[in-house]
Order: C-alpha cells, then sequence, then structure tokens
C-alpha cells in the first residue's frame, strides 16, 4: 500500500482485495504487482513484476508498467486481460510442474553505476578490487557514457567483470549500434539489455552468477527473455 491502513485515504484494502481476486480467478502463474491504476478507487492494475516501476513518491497510482501495459486491470471481482498480451511468455498455472527446475542462490557482487556528469571513472577499478563479478551500466539515452571511462571499462572486463548497458530513461531501449560511442561500447565488450529495466538487470545477473558458473551460460541466460524481461513491441502512448 502508498497509505497506511490507518488513513482515511489508505489503498490496503482495494490493493489487498485486486491482488487475492487476480489470485483466485485468473489462469496464469507468475509475479505481478497489484496497485491502484489512479487515484480513484475503482480499478486495480495488476504489473508483471519485470516491467513494474515505482515512479511517484506517495500517488496511490505510483506503480507503472514500463514499455508495455499493465497485464490485467481488475473491477469489482471481474479481471480484464488487454490482448496486446498474446506475443508475452506465460504459463498457466499447474502446467509443466513436473518440468520445474529451483534455482535459488544469489551472487551479490554486482553493482548498479549511474553515469552522469562527473562521474569518477575510478568507480569500475574499485569495483574491481571488491572482486565483483557484474556491473549494470545505466548509461544516458541509448545507452552511452563518457569515452574517458573506456580504459576503466576495459580494464574491468579484462579482469572479468561482465558490464551490461541500460538506460536511464524510463521508457524504450538501448541501441549501442546508432552512435560511435556505443558502437565503442560493442567493441570493448559492453553487453547491450535492450529494454530491460536496471532494476531487473541486477537482480538477473545477480541470479544468472549465483546459479551459473560458466561465462557464457550468464551472457545467454542474461540476453534470453525468460520472465518478460524483454518486450517485443512498445505500445505508442
Amino acid at each position: 500500500a502508498q497509505r497506511s491502513s490507518d488513513r482515511p485515504s489508505s489503498d490496503a484494502s482495494l490493493n489487498l482485495i485486486g491482488a487475492c481476486t487476480f489470485a483466485a480467478k485468473s489462469k496464469f502463474s507468475g509475479v505481478f504487482v497489484a496497485m491502484h491504476y489512479s487515484i480513484s478507487d475503482d480499478v486495480i492494475a495488476c504489473h508483471i513484476g519485470t516491467r513494474v516501476r515505482k515512479n511517484h513518491t506517495s500517488r496511490r497510482d505510483a506503480f507503472h508498467s514500463i514499455d508495455v501495459y499493465p497485464f490485467s486491470l481488475i473491477k469489482k471481482d471481474q479481471i480484464k486481460i488487454p490482448n496486446q498480451y498474446t506475443d508475452l511468455k506465460f504459463q498457466e498455472r499447474n502446467k509443466n510442474r513436473e518440468r520445474m527446475i529451483v534455482r535459488p542462490n544469489f551472487e551479490n557482487k554486482v553493482s548498479l553505476l549511474k553515469f552522469y556528469p562527473g562521474f569518477d571513472c575510478r568507480m569500475f577499478d574499485y569495483c574491481i578490487k571488491l572482486g565483483h563479478k557484474a556491473i549494470i551500466l545505466e548509461g544516458t539515452g541509448l545507452g552511452h557514457i563518457n569515452k574517458e571511462c573506456f580504459s576503466q571499462i576495459k580494464n574491468a572486463i579484462d579482469n572479468g567483470i561482465l558490464i551490461f548497458m541500460t538506460s536511464q530513461c524510463i521508457w524504450g531501449r538501448t541501441a549501442l549500434t546508432v552512435y560511435d560511442t556505443g558502437r565503442d561500447l560493442l567493441n570493448l565488450g559492453v553487453i547491450p539489455l535492450s529494454n530491460m529495466t536496471s532494476e531487473t538487470a541486477l537482480v538477473k545477473a545477480m541470479w544468472c552468477l549465483g546459479n551459473f558458473t560458466d561465462e557464457k551460460d550468464v551472457i545467454k541466460t542474461m540476453t534470453t527473455n525468460i520472465a518478460n524481461e524483454f518486450t517485443n513491441r512498445i505500445p505508442v502512448e
């Protein structure tokens, strides 16, 4: 909830009712976030866990789906799932349970670095010193970082650190082939992550490194769409 249950404007009860309605009546399995769709007490949005972001500190409709529509809208006891989700990956509940493999390990030596004017390139050296295994970069725009850091980036990659590129922009994809800076980053070994959010990229990298020992397996898994971390289409709105 965005507001405590002891406040007249609390959204707690309706969010919980919406979550329970979705869990009881939908046929899909996965991780979702059920929160107010607007500031009114009429509709709950059920967001895909890998594509949701909190975009306001206090509004009851603070959570939004990034580059997709909410997975479902819940009004009273009715669940509406948009047709746009025909291309996303979801399994019906209780299907293929016999093939389920649990990989619960996480590696916490992963950094999330946000590039900004005056960014100290020695941060990459510090990650090497700490023994980190991966860095998620939040680059500007399509996924860029100052060329002054290129030598430190190369040094980090040469020391076995995987570096993945996301964008500081909330909507849209990284595209390192558009400008010279991006192409240079690709040549250094930086791996773009399309429109995966930086928060999802961080957690996914921690999971990959905790459960796979081969670098090739980590890279393949990071760049493979497992739980809708990537989307094929982006809404025009």
